[in-house]
C-alpha cells in the first residue's frame, strides 16, 4: 500500500497561484531526500474543464560519481 503524502514526514505538497491568472502550479518538496524516496511520482488534478496526468522518476544518488555513471541511461 501506497502512503499518502500526508502521511510521510519528509514529503510536502505545496501550491499557489499561477502564473497566469485563474491558474494554480503545484509542486512536492522532499526533505530530507533519501534512497527510499526513489521511484516514480505521479501527480494527477482534475476541474470543471478536465483533467490532466504528469509524472517524474526520481533517481536518488549519494555522490556526484554516480551521475557520471547513469547520464543518459533509463534508471
Amino acid at each position: 500500500m501506497e502512503l499518502l503524502p500526508g502521511d510521510r514526514e519528509n514529503l510536502a505538497i505545496q501550491t499557489r497561484g499561477g502564473p497566469e491568472k485563474h491558474e494554480v502550479t503545484g509542486w512536492v518538496l522532499i526533505s530530507p531526500l533519501s534512497k527510499e524516496d526513489a521511484g516514480e511520482y505521479e501527480c494527477h488534478a482534475s476541474n470543471a474543464k478536465g483533467e490532466a496526468t504528469a509524472s517524474a522518476k526520481i533517481h536518488v544518488v549519494e555522490t556526484l560519481h554516480e551521475i557520471a555513471l547513469t547520464k543518459g541511461k533509463e534508471c
